[in-house]
């Protein structure tokens, strides 16, 4: 979690130290949430299909400058968060033609921790390319730099 506040905070940064004739634009979806069965590593066909469908958004539109996952678990656990990573790194592989660096945390919590739901759910957050060449847009309204 730490790597993806990093990754939304160089965002921030760079939006914020535009020049004063940029114009903001929303990039919506920049983070996929997926939820998983308790203590299962299998992500199913629905939720590989929901991963593949998103990635392919992001790198056939505004492109992928990176990508962070995030599995969060508690410490007895962390294993079936690797194997939870593992499953969404065969996907993205295989649609990563561009080579955009993926980064995959496990987020450890105590073994009290008690958000079920949040230890059930994996976080995908891109990082867009345009945010990089300052060409990102939404209704017409281009950030240049």
């Amino acid at each position: 979690m730490r790597l993806l506040a990093a990754v939304s905070t160089m965002a921030l940064g760079f939006l914020l130290g535009l020049g004063h004739d940029a114009q903001a634009c929303s990039l919506s979806d920049r983070q996929l949430t997926i939820q998983l069965e308790p203590r299962s590593a299998e992500l199913g066909a629905q939720n590989a299909r929901v991963l593949a469908e998103w990635f392919l958004q992001w790198r056939d539109g505004l492109g992928i400058e990176s990508l962070i996952v995030v599995a969060p678990a508690v410490k007895s656990q962390k294993g079936i968060a690797d194997e939870r990573l593992h499953n969404v790194a065969r996907i993205f592989e295989r649609l990563n033609i561009g080579k955009a660096p993926i980064a995959y945390e496990v987020e450890v919590r105590g073994d009290s921790f008690p958000d079920v739901k949040y230890l059930n759910s994996l976080d995908v957050s891109v990082q867009p390319a345009c945010i990089k060449s300052g060409t990102c847009c939404q209704g017409g309204n281009t950030i240049s730099r």
